[in-house]
Parts: C-alpha cells; structure tokens; sequence
C-alpha cells in the first residue's frame, strides 16, 4: 500500500510520468493470481489517469487488457473510469466494443460492478448516441439490475425518446446539436452519481486513490449548464 499512496501522491503533484512508470513497476511484481485483488485495481485506475493527463489515452485498453490477461477480466472500476475517459475524448468504438464483450462475458454476469458499468456504458456512450433500442435491451437483459434503477432507466429512454420527436418536427439544427450536447452532460452526472454513491462512501486504504480518479470524471461533468439537471438527478438517486 505504500507504493500505492506514492504514486497516488505522484499524481497529484502532476509527476506523471514517475507515477506511471512507479504503477506498471509494481504490477510486473504482482503474481497472475493475485491480478484481481485491490492493489492492482488501485494501482490500474492510478496508471489510467497518468495516461490520461499525458495525453496517451489511446494506450490505455490496451495496457488494462495486459494487465489483467482479456478484456473481460477487466475490474469494473478500472473499466467505468476507460469508458469516461474514452466519452470524454469522442472516442467511441473501442470503448463499445470492449464493454460489450465485457457485459457478455459470463463470468460479468454476477459481477459486483456490473450495474455501475452498465450505466456508466448507457449514459456516456448509448444515450448521446440515441441507442434507445440497446438501452432497452441492455437494462431488460440484465436482472441483476435492480427493479428501480431499471424502471428510471426506461422512464429516461422515453422521455429522451419524446424529446427527440419533438425536436425532429419543431427544432431548428441548432437547437437539436444544443440537445444532443446536454444529453452527454446527462450521462456524465449520472455516471458521477452512481460512481460517488459506489465508491466515496465510507473508508478504505484506497480512498484516497478514488478521489484522484473523481478528479477526471468531473471533467465530464462540466461541460455544460443543464436545464434540467435537478429533475434527473432525483431520478437516478
């Protein structure tokens, strides 16, 4: 853990590349074995944000992928925090084919983070896109999703739906690019909801390594001013 605090530190003092350099040290001496515990987790989501402030977010699936030997074997943390970055930089592809194959997988079925990156996957990559029908299908397909959260979700997806007709018959082009625009921002704060409600509540060892992370994801966040942010943050809370 002390290495973990360093390099947490590191990131902090915007010593990046010594934190990254300091995060895959460690994990090379990590056995295979022990790949899915809390140090390499930790470390991971520590050495993804190093990428990201370098501007070498393109390295990132594939150093997680190598780390932890396939794509589905990925930690949800470390997975929801790639899908953020990868929303944030307009990088769609890659992210939607590696989450994909990540909720398919079976041995995600019952994974403790599923419905984090399930919703993280829906509201910063599905919804800005309008995939209502891979929303649907993705919220009905998996039951461990609890029943309210499933219910919001749906509720969402029509009124997004709803929106986006009226836009077609009445908005003007301008006005439909200004919409589209929020509905990122809504994936973002929700993202950031749930993120928080999973992960800032309480204490552990790492705690501190999950606020540096908090600090990347709010850059989603603030893209723009919501109309209705208040009326959707009390439905996905």
């Amino acid at each position: 853990m002390a290495t973990l605090k360093t390099a947490s530190d590191l990131l902090i003092l915007r010593r990046f590349e010594e934190a990254l350099d300091l995060c895959r040290n460690e994990l090379q001496g990590i056995p295979d074995n022990k790949r899915n515990g809390r140090l390499a987790e930790s470390l991971s989501l520590v050495a993804v944000q190093a990428f990201a402030e370098l501007n070498r977010w393109q390295e990132v699936l594939p150093f997680v992928q190598e780390e932890f030997g396939g794509l589905e074997k990925i930690p949800p943390r470390v997975l929801q925090l790639c899908i953020a970055l990868h929303a944030k930089m307009c990088d769609f592809a890659p992210i939607t084919m590696v989450t994909e194959a990540w909720l398919a997988a079976p041995g995600n079925q019952e994974a403790e983070g599923l419905t984090t990156v399930a919703e993280s996957y829906i509201m910063l990559v599905l919804l800005p896109h309008r995939k209502f029908d891979d929303i649907r299908a993705l919220v009905e397909g998996h039951p461990i999703m609890m029943k309210d959260r499933r219910e919001a979700f749906l509720r969402l997806v029509d009124a997004e739906q709803r929106s986006q007709s009226c836009e077609d018959q009445t908005s003007s082009k301008s006005e439909v690019s200004a919409n589209k625009e929020q509905g990122a921002t809504y994936g973002a704060i929700a993202t950031l909801v749930s993120w928080m409600k999973a992960n800032m509540l309480g204490t552990s060892p790492s705690r501190h390594v999950r606020i540096a992370v908090l600090l990347g994801v709010i850059g989603v966040v603030l893209a723009v001013t919501l109309r209705r942010r208040k009326a959707f943050l009390r439905l996905l809370w």
